[in-house]
């Protein structure tokens, strides 16, 4: 019984990081339906739920990459390639998710 509990402990270690970069990714994208729009002067403001699909699909999307990698936790080194490339998956997942629901509503950048 000494044996399987510090496996159990490794399994949760590896899942750890997946869980939480999908569940701060998810608050950050529920909290970037709060920020206001800016409106353009050439063209009328947009919906005040256009955040909502970017936010929908790219939090569904991240959860294939998130599977991928709980259900790898326990498996040996011989598949280590296709957790990093499910870590890649996941990350980029979440950077390219939050700058479409950013860019989505009118955020910008000030360049000046």
């Amino acid at each position: 019984m000494d044996t399987a509990e510090p496996s159990r402990q490794s399994l949760a270690l590896k899942m750890l990081p997946a869980v939480a970069i999908l569940l701060v990714t998810w608050v950050a994208l529920w909290a970037a339906q709060g920020i206001p729009t800016l409106c353009a002067l050439a063209s009328p403001c947009p919906a005040p739920d256009v955040r909502v699909a970017p936010a929908l699909l790219f939090g569904g999307l991240m959860l294939v990459p998130t599977a991928i990698l709980l259900l790898t936790a326990s498996v040996g080194r011989s598949i280590d390639w296709v957790r990093k490339v499910a870590y890649i998956a996941l990350v980029g997942l979440a950077l390219v998710g939050l700058g479409a629901v950013l860019f989505s509503g009118g955020f910008t950048i000030a360049f000046v």
